[in-house]
């Protein structure tokens, strides 16, 4: 069983916002947050934090990164039954806090700005040039700070992150803006990490390959965390069978003289070709399209995907997902074990 590294237990956090009344003018309440969270971090591997805009993935990281002190609840250094129970204070020094967009400006150089971060937490010149040699910025230790692209930027900002060897690596959104290329070695350079023990917590909406290189997922939404656990884990736990996945050039077929379950299947249809997703391929299927000289490119199974899972947790259609503007309710429509709220 991999070794438990940091663990949030009931940790709550809820901005507090303005609710001016007539004769109280600056009074406040408490609003938008994190309700209640419980999440465990594993030696090495990745976890992937995933939910729509608003879901509260930034103010986690926060939390977990002692930026935001938690109202209610407790953060243990391993499992709860075996660790205790951290300050504010001490996951500062576990954690290496990686901020959405951090803005590199100005003609200071890439190695003289690390080193003025790096003085503040008495890291050494060495310690830093290895730094900069692990993010592939080697190469730009004397390149002024404006003439830096997205990409290094992201890897400069990266490696401010890591000046205290930290245990625990928390991403905020750390590939928005690079493209293809720089999103690949920033990958690559995330598992190097994983490898030395570090564990990371990446935060994103965007799900596109997010699969391939996360050990553990997290779903979020509302400020609360719905599910967690490994891909699988969390499709068994939310009721989600793999899907049968089928390709071919021409015009779809019509389904609904295979199997009773047409109205359930999902088909795309382009200029030469088409996709299907069936919950159930049902057996023969694939005989009897070829014998209707249908031409079939590929046929395999998948499981099913982070939108799915996300839509299957809350309740909700990609369309409520993806495009859903949060109101100052912090509790999901549906929780883990599926029962309304």
């Amino acid at each position: 069983m991999e070794e438990v590294v940091l663990q949030l237990k009931d940790a709550t956090y809820r901005h507090s916002v303005y609710a001016p009344l007539p004769f109280k003018p600056w009074r406040r309440i408490r609003g938008q947050g994190i309700f209640s969270a419980n999440l465990s971090l594993h030696k090495g591997t990745i976890l992937g934090l995933v939910g729509p805009n608003g879901a509260g993935k930034t103010t986690l990281l926060r939390m977990m990164a002692g930026i935001l002190p938690l109202q209610a609840g407790s953060v243990h250094d391993a499992d709860e039954h075996s660790g205790t129970v951290i300050s504010d204070e001490r996951l500062r020094h576990m954690v290496g806090h990686m901020p959405e967009q951090v803005r590199w400006q100005g003609r200071n150089t890439v190695r003289n700005a690390l080193l003025g971060i790096g003085e503040m937490r008495q890291v050494s010149e060495s310690r830093i040039d290895g730094l900069l040699k692990l993010v592939g910025l080697q190469s730009r230790i004397d390149s002024p700070l404006n003439e830096l692209s997205q990409g290094m930027r992201q890897r400069l900002t990266l490696a401010a992150a890591l000046l205290g060897s930290p245990k625990i690596l928390l991403l905020d959104e750390p590939l928005n803006g690079l493209d293809p290329v720089a999103a690949a070695a920033f990958i690559v350079l995330l598992g190097k990490l994983t490898e030395k023990g570090v564990s990371i917590v990446l935060s994103s909406h965007q799900v596109e390959g997010l699969v391939e290189i996360i050990d553990r997922l997290a779903l979020m939404h509302r400020g609360q965390i719905l599910a967690e656990g490994t891909m699988l884990e969390v499709a068994k736990h939310l009721n989600l069978d793999k899907k049968t996945e089928i390709t071919g050039e021409g015009d779809a077929p019509d389904f609904s003289k295979y199997t009773v379950e047409y109205k359930s299947i999902e088909i795309e249809q382009y200029s030469n070709n088409w996709k299907a997703v069936l919950p159930n391929s049902g057996p023969g299927l694939l005989k009897k399209l070829v014998n209707d000289e249908f031409e079939i490119i590929s046929w395999k199974d998948r499981q099913p995907n982070v939108i799915e899972m996300l839509c299957a947790a809350t309740g909700q259609s990609v369309e409520d997902v993806g495009l859903e503007v949060s109101s100052t309710a912090v509790l999901p429509l549906r929780t883990f074990r599926g029962e309304e709220e």
